[in-house]
């Protein structure tokens, strides 16, 4: 049926504000921000997703600080309120758009965080060039996204266990994606999506001063001699990027090539360190040294979370975690991937990164 939203002329398909074109079960509306520290002391990540085939919407959140990672996770109903991006304890506010953001976690007993944070940028969003998409299952569309990222700066305050740190001159970066997503919240009776996705993920955005970077790579099963877009389902190493400066300056520079060279620890699941060379469309090269300060594992955000899914409905649903992630079993089983298939943005690494002379930061977001 109709909803308030219905009165505003934004629709895009034959249909009211309720439903999405193809009623796809696996389409998202979604954000995600990680705000961190400079020195390493504290990293701050969220998530927030609307899924109109299932009238669900959830959030969650997910602090680091002092060796534990808190998470607290909430799901609600939609009743022809998506432009409400309020669930359960959790809030995120356009207060100027593509300037400036506000990310709220209220307090409440048994719950060891909040935060009050205000997401800043003069850099410009950072889009892909076309949709990332794979097609070929057989049944139906299991990838259709359409993404930007931006960087910035936070300013505020995040509360645990009862001690409030203030966060001035932090580094923040936040996305935008919607369409049909193949995994994190897989519908379990969809099946499994094909391996022919990919088999690692490698997602970087940073910033320095007034210029901000992002790149997404994702190599098949096997690898790959060949390199095309994020659209590219013929076994190609997927890969999209640019260089954007501030607002009104231009387009963004695309990166046409990445050369990675990472190490890993946690059999292979966690960045120790390495190193990126990126190859731009004017032909300059950008060297770049990484560092991980802080790190989230985005199961704690309900990406792969086994009793979280994104997608499912679940009204009412609150719960709060507290993992100590100096404890090798517990990081262990955070980052276990029980779910049958890849999962792009299972961990999140802030990142000091070294670009010559200069010192950037920035998130790198793993698969597993």
């Amino acid at each position: 049926m109709a909803t308030e939203l219905d009165d505003y002329a934004i629709h895009q398909i034959i249909e009211n504000m309720e439903h999405v074109e193809g009623r796809n079960p696996r389409w998202v509306d979604e954000l995600w921000f990680h705000i961190g520290t400079t020195d390493g002391s504290l990293s701050v990540a969220g998530h927030m997703g609307v899924y109109p085939a299932t009238a669900s919407m959830d959030a969650a959140a997910s602090v680091a600080y002092g060796g534990k990672q808190y998470d607290v996770r909430f799901g609600r109903r939609v009743e022809g309120d998506r432009d409400r991006r309020e669930v359960g304890g959790i809030s995120a506010e356009i207060v100027d758009p593509f300037r400036s953001w506000r990310f709220t976690l209220e307090p409440a007993e048994g719950q060891a965080i909040s935060f009050d944070l205000e997401f800043s940028s003069e850099l410009q969003p950072m889009e892909v060039a076309g949709p990332v998409q794979h097609r070929r299952d057989g049944r139906q569309v299991i990838w259709d996204l359409y993404q930007y990222s931006q960087a910035g700066s936070a300013s505020g305050s995040v509360t645990v266990e009862g001690e409030t740190i203030a966060v001035d001159g932090a580094v923040g970066f936040r996305e935008r994606s919607w369409g049909v997503r193949p995994v994190f919240g897989q519908v379990p009776h969809l099946g499994r999506p094909p391996s022919s996705i990919g088999s690692r993920s490698f997602w970087m955005a940073a910033t320095a001063g007034p210029l901000s970077g992002w790149v997404w790579q994702i190599e098949p099963e096997g690898g790959s001699n060949a390199t095309g877009g994020l659209g590219d389902d013929t076994g190609a190493t997927r890969l999209d990027g640019c260089l954007a400066g501030p607002h009104d300056e231009g387009e963004p520079l695309r990166i046409s090539s990445a050369d990675l060279n990472l190490q890993f620890e946690m059999d292979g699941k966690r960045l120790k360190g390495g190193s990126a060379s990126l190859l731009d469309r004017d032909g300059g090269t950008h060297e770049l040294s990484l560092k991980p300060l802080t790190t989230i594992y985005a199961k704690g955000l309900g990406y792969g979370h086994p009793d979280f899914r994104h997608i499912e409905y679940k009204d009412g649903v609150a719960q709060s975690e507290t993992h100590d992630t100096s404890d090798t079993a517990t990081v262990a089983g955070l980052l276990d991937n029980d779910s049958g298939h890849i999962n792009p943005f299972a961990i999140e690494h802030f990142c000091e990164i070294a670009a010559g002379e200069q010192t950037a930061y920035g998130v790198v977001r793993l698969s597993i």
